[in-house]
This record gives C-alpha cells, structure tokens and sequence, in this order.
C-alpha cells in the first residue's frame, strides 16, 4: 500500500515541499501523481495560507525555467518537548521545515506539579521567540503510554505524570493546544520526515534509554496500535528470560558489569572500559548488541518495514556495536527469505530528535 493511496493531495504536496526543499509544480505533479492544474489549485491554497512561497527559477530543460516553491521558513511552528531525561526537560521551537528557530533546558524535580510548571515555563520562553501569528501547538514527547483519544498519559513507570490531566492542565497554563505522543513514536516521526527514515516509506525506530522502546512509522504516519501502545518492545521476554527492557536498558547493563567487576560503576565508567577493550566490558556490549538486535528483527518481521533506524544511548557504543547488530537484524529478517532487506541505519537526529518530533507531531496534523 503506497503513501499515495492514503493521504489527501494537499497533504501529499504539503509532505513533499517540507522534506525536498525547493521543488517546481511539474515535478510535484510527477511525484504526488497528481495533474498540473490539481497541483497548481493547491500550491495557490498553500500559499494564501502563507504556508508556501515562491522562490525564483530553476534551470531550464529546454522550455520556460520552472518557479522554485518552498515551505515559508517561519510561517508555522511548534514547540516540542522532550520529557523523559532524568535531570532536563528539554525543549525546541521548530517550524514546518524543520528548521530549529530556538531551543532551552530546565532541570526539573520528579513530581508532577514540578514537571507541570517547568514544562509550562519552557513553552513560555520559546513561545517569546515564535515570529507573531505563527505558533501552532506544543507537542510533548513523554516517556510512558499515551491514551491517543483522551491526549492523557494512560501510564509512566518513570514519571509522575500518570493519569494526571497533564495536557489540559498545560494547555490552561500556556493558552496553546497540547498534543502528547509517546518519546519513539515522535524521534520516528523526526527521523521519517527529515532524517535518517527520509528515503523510506516505512521506518521502526527503536531506542535504548530509561527503558527499550520503538516508534512505528507506516505509510506516511504513526503506527499507535489499537490502544497507543504500539512499539512497547521492551516488554518482550528474550529467549534465556527476562525482558528486554530488563536486561539491555543502559542502567541495567552498568548494574550487571558492576556485579562482575564487583564495585559500583555507571555506564560511562562501562563504556570506557569497552572501547579500552576490557574483556567482560566486550562480552557485555556483544550480549547488548544481541538483545537489541533481537527486539529489532521482531519488529522488522512483524511490520515489515523499509528501514530499522537506532537511536538513543544506543549509539554511544561506537561503530563496533553497531556492526554487530546490523548484522544480526540483517541476517533474520524475514525479508530476506523472498529476496529482500531491512536497512539498518544510525539515528540522524540523535538526542535531540525527541524534541524535534514533539513539534513535527503537531506541524504533521496542519494539513490533513
């Protein structure tokens, strides 16, 4: 099933001018498989909307030079929010073009009214830097499960935000709508749109943090499940037991080299002892890139995607890894058995793809 069968034309020409650049309405007709003048009536919307511009003339093949378009840098934007470190909550002010017009960071005590008022203020300072009449939303990524139809946190192990009423309660604060998504279904969207997951029509995007979790991206949107918990993969039990999360969380791999070592250390202190190439630090990294890699090519047989793309402390581990479990996910693919592949690829975003994501998931919804 194509991404064009699934979203509007004015959606179809709105996606493709935020993630080419510059492109002319010929080669927006060719690509969204729509007819010139279709194009043109809804180029012409886009642009009395002050959503799209024009932006001079490309080179010529042989006729008239085609007129450039553009997304109008600053027309629409979002503030996205990253909630799930465990010191900072961070934010971004970012526009349709994905473009970072401003970012800032608090620290933040782990209770609610605390998450509640440093979310707000961070909205406040990044909305000061908003060109007028411009400000859409704020998108706020959360570590936990998100209610998609009552926009509530349905549950968080990590945060105390569960079942609170925190996007009505943000949006009487910050007089803005308030959408949440779940921390690797929004860094999915980032890298999806403009990222590593850009030449793909379907992405999982998986992430090693606090917990082990993944973002679905399929035919142009989120992939949320029945009840938002799509791409809970940490909760998967791996063949010699426990779960996923358990065992190839960051914290949980320091816990388990301090056990062998037989002093406390953190997973800093851990993976300086693996590039030093310590070897019980080795045998653990290699046992971490198989966890992972496990969680990976589950995803990547049931959804069937284009691309796995990695993301979060994950890639702290270095290229040694990471061949590792590109090799793994790559070799039991189910994809392979009819000729097939799953790309592997390194987030293009990194830490800060969150955030971006939280503004692009309000940005996604302007055009429908």
């Amino acid at each position: 099933m194509s991404v064009k069968t699934q979203l509007s034309g004015k959606r179809r020409i709105f996606n493709l001018l935020r993630t080419e650049g510059m492109i002319s309405r010929a080669a927006l007709s060719q690509r969204c498989g729509l007819t010139r003048p279709a194009v043109s009536a809804i180029v012409e919307e886009l642009v009395r909307e002050g959503l799209v511009q024009e932006v001079g003339r490309g080179d010529s093949t042989g006729g008239k030079p085609p007129i450039l378009l553009r997304i109008a840098p600053g027309g629409r934007c979002a503030i996205g929010i990253d909630l799930g470190d465990d010191y900072l909550i961070r934010g971004v002010l970012c526009d349709c073009g994905c473009v970072v017009m401003a970012s800032e960071e608090m620290e933040y005590a782990n209770d609610f009214e605390s998450i509640l008022s440093v979310t707000a203020e961070l909205v406040r300072r990044l909305a000061l830097q908003a060109p007028e009449n411009s400000l859409t939303g704020v998108g706020v990524a959360v570590s936990g499960v998100v209610d998609p139809v009552r926009n509530d946190v349905a549950g968080a192990a990590t945060l105390d935000i569960g079942e609170r009423g925190f996007a009505a309660k943000l949006e009487a604060l910050c007089r803005l709508p308030v959408i949440l998504e779940r921390r690797p279904n929004a860094a999915a969207l980032a890298e999806a749109l403009f990222g590593a997951g850009k030449e793909y029509d379907s992405i999982v995007y998986l992430t090693s943090g606090r917990g082990v979790g993944a973002g679905v991206f399929i035919d142009g949107d989120i992939y949320r499940g029945s009840s938002g918990t799509a791409g809970e993969i940490g909760l998967l039990h791996l063949p010699g037991g426990g779960r996923i999360e358990e065992r190839a969380r960051p914290s949980a791999v320091a816990a388990e080299f301090s056990r062998l070592k037989g002093e406390k250390s953190g997973f800093s202190a851990f993976l300086q002892a693996f590039q030093a190439g310590d070897p019980p630090a080795v045998e653990l990294a290699m046992l971490n890139a198989e966890h992972l890699a496990f969680a990976a090519e589950t995803a990547a047989n049931l959804f069937d995607p284009e691309a796995i793309i990695l993301g979060g402390r994950a890639l702290e581990y270095g290229d040694q890894w990471f061949d590792r479990f590109k090799k793994i996910v790559e070799k039991n693919s189910a994809a392979r058995s009819v000729g097939g592949r799953v790309a592997v690829e390194k987030s293009f975003f990194g830490s800060s793809g969150v955030a971006v994501g939280g503004a692009q998931v309000v940005l996604d919804r302007i055009i429908k």
